[in-house]
């Protein structure tokens, strides 16, 4: 019995001193080598906007927001430049950098290739309108032109620009130039084209004079890099596409390709260096054209080399 007792005691001591040496190793020195960092340290962009790795329908966009301060829903412009001014919530537009990624707004002018806004702290001015009912479209997209798909990443407003047509006339020009709002809506974003000659956006910088109320212009640049890249983009919005529902029809130089469920960019692997032709539609779930203004669009882009 005092041998058995003295080996239990021998035992003992020796567990709880391997449990003293196991402890004084620091936890790194007990982890296994495949869990070991290869110690390179990769930059994490400072904004989720800036990150490639998180695509337009990435949740941490979920709440962003744009909306028209200016111009007004129905609204009459009497004429000269139209003024533009943004309401972006939870969306980082401009770079926080000179020459770093430049997340921005799309700005489309009636059907016509998007003007690009990188800056909704100030307002912009757009000239070379005709008279008549027009239409703006504002899509968020992310430094490379992709479409944020938040539900709340689009915005539209309809306006007169000089005299409001009254009766059938008035009622005419509106049926042909405003989509109805709570219709399914598909807004052609990419590849932009060629921007329409006829339209010149600039920005309004305050002169930092409180007894000089003119404000200066500064041309809007061109659209950065990667804005004719083969891949086609849009915002769709008052609907869900899917093989039950709507779906996207897309000639490619007179080539149809296979209509699109899926709600994401789509290379467009057909299209070769030199200019190109696409159009696109929206089709309900039976395969009809939903009718509504901006729905169908035919653009000509050019591929760079």
């Amino acid at each position: 019995m005092r041998a058995a007792k003295k080996n239990n005691y021998f035992f003992s001591r020796v567990g709880l001193a391997l449990v003293g040496v196991a402890l004084a190793f620091p936890a790194e020195g007990r982890v296994r080598k495949k869990h070991k960092t290869s110690g390179v340290m990769r930059a994490i962009p400072a904004r989720p906007e800036d990150d490639p790795k998180k695509r337009g329908a990435n949740p941490v966009f979920r709440k962003a927001t744009v909306a028209f301060a200016e111009p007004a829903d129905l609204s009459q412009i009497e004429g000269g430049p139209i003024p533009i001014r943004l309401v972006v919530k939870a969306y980082a537009l401009g770079p926080l950098k000179p020459g770093g990624p430049s997340p921005h707004a799309h700005l489309i002018v009636d059907n016509e290739p998007a003007l690009e806004i990188s800056d909704a702290r100030v307002t912009w001015t757009l000239s070379g309108l005709q008279p008549g009912p027009h239409l703006v479209r504002a899509v968020l997209c992310r430094p490379w032109h992709e479409v944020v798909k938040a539900p709340k990443a689009f915005a539209l407003a309809r306006f007169w620009v000089g005299p409001r047509l009254g009766g059938k006339a008035g009622k005419a020009a509106e049926y042909v130039a405003w989509p109805q709002p709570r219709k399914p809506i598909l807004t052609y974003v990419l590849p932009l084209g060629a921007p329409a000659d006829y339209l010149k956006l600039e920005r309004e910088e305050a002169s930092g004079d409180p007894t000089e109320t003119a404000p200066t212009a500064e041309p809007l640049p061109r659209p950065s890099a990667g804005a004719n890249r083969p891949v086609l983009d849009f915002y769709f919005s008052n609907g869900k596409l899917g093989r039950r529902g709507d779906k996207v029809k897309i000639v490619l130089d007179r080539r149809e390709l296979p209509l699109i469920t899926d709600w994401k960019p789509l290379p467009l692997r057909r299209a070769h260096k030199g200019t190109r032709r696409i159009s696109i539609d929206l089709l309900n779930r039976r395969g009809l054209k939903v009718h509504n203004v901006v729905n169908n669009t035919d653009r000509v882009f050019t591929v760079p080399g």
